[in-house]
């Protein structure tokens, strides 16, 4: 089937999917009378704003898999260790200089060597450059500021960026030429790990992530004889979302580094006898999905206002769903198929409060029905071999 073809049957899907909704609210207003505009407005402000945070972790999934066709399956505990960074960098900052050279030493030296090896920079003027800007700028931010929301997401994207390109090498490059079942197994290892670690670290119960921003005041605005309540938050994050898969598909379409992902992803073998760097490449994928997680992470943080070490298992489930749903290893699939859960999630719980309880439920049954009528999703390229 060309990508024209399959383009087309995902749109007609997606716009079927899209009127069914549509005829659910009508029907609920029309049945029962108390589903207004407002109330419908509400529901699409909250539906956006989650299944913009679903869209951005699914992105990490299906670009890991589409390079070495592997379920990060600690994708999700990246995401919970944004969350805590961020925390912590609005927690303790201003540091003493002491603490804050040291810490500066460490993650600065770490993020240097990591950046130097995934974007080549060995020109020395580059690099002083760089370390200079990174040293003085993280310095700066930990002795003499209190970090606010934005300082501390930038800072917890870079940082949490590193962290997948380490568990990358220390966790999946060793088994990259072994059977794939092992590099599973292996995933999954390394989510209880990161689970584990974190309730040794951050401890187990919930803490509250309270960031002083305008974001969080309440606003409202009338439609008609009803009040839409709702906070600077809710369309941030699909603003953010928006920016940050902007940036994503320019560097993959029209940057060298991104034209060696796309070739990676089609054939690793060619690609590295065309002189790829197929190793940097991966840790390069890594990166990045690790940097959007964080974003999701912090988002999410701020949305529902709490963090805990097992954060990031039931949404990093969803966002495995959504990126199965819209076709994994498709960067639009991921985007659809995060919206597409947001939305069915909240009004189905919406239209039918009584499922309120069983709201996780939806997401696999959605992707039950996926799997069963259309098994590489709603815009993934079907790959079953014709004879």
């Amino acid at each position: 089937m060309t990508a024209s073809k399959t383009t087309s049957r995902a749109t007609l899907i997606t716009i079927i999917i899209t009127l069914l909704l549509v005829a659910l609210l009508g029907w609920r207003f029309y049945s029962l009378g108390n589903y207004t505009l407002a109330r419908a407005t509400q529901d699409f402000l909250n539906a956006l704003t989650l299944g913009s945070l679903y869209a951005l972790i699914a992105l990490g999934y299906t670009m890991v898999y589409g390079i070495i066709r592997l379920i990060n399956f600690a994708h999700g505990d990246i995401f919970m260790l944004g969350s805590y960074l961020a925390f912590y960098a609005m927690a303790l900052t201003p540091m003493h200089w002491a603490a804050a050279l040291l810490v500066t030493i460490l993650l600065g030296g770490t993020v240097l060597l990591v950046i130097r090896a995934l974007f080549n920079l060995e020109e020395p003027k580059k690099t002083i450059t760089l370390a200079l800007l990174l040293f003085a700028g993280t310095f700066f931010l930990l002795a003499f500021r209190h970090m606010g929301w934005i300082e501390a997401l930038l800072l917890s994207m870079l940082a949490t960026g590193v962290a997948g390109v380490l568990l990358e090498a220390v966790a999946y490059r060793p088994l990259r030429g072994a059977p794939r079942e092992s590099m599973l197994i292996t995933a999954i290892a390394a989510s209880f790990f990161l689970e584990n670690l974190g309730q040794l670290l951050f401890g187990p119960r919930v803490r509250g992530f309270n960031a002083e921003t305008i974001l969080n005041k309440p606003l409202s605005f009338s439609i008609g004889h009803d009040t839409v309540y709702f906070t600077g938050i809710l369309v941030m994050v699909p603003l953010i979302t928006a920016l940050l898969l902007f940036v994503l598909n320019t560097f993959v379409s029209r940057t060298k580094l991104g034209k060696a992902m796309r070739a990676t992803a089609q054939d690793a073998e060619v690609a590295q006898m065309m002189g790829v760097n197929v190793n940097q490449v991966i840790a390069l994928t890594f990166f990045i999905g690790s940097i959007l997680a964080a974003a999701a992470g912090v988002m999410y943080s701020i949305r529902f206002g709490q963090i805990h070490p097992l954060m990031g298992l039931m949404p990093g489930i969803k966002a495995f769903t959504a990126a199965v749903i819209g076709g994994i290893g498709s960067l639009p699939g991921a985007v659809l198929g995060g919206l597409l859960l947001g939305m069915i999630e909240i009004y189905a719980v919406s239209l039918f409060p009584t499922l309120s309880a069983y709201r996780d439920v939806f997401a696999f049954v959605l992707l039950i029905l996926i799997m069963l009528f259309r098994p590489s999703g709603l815009v993934g390229e079907d790959l079953t071999e014709k004879v």
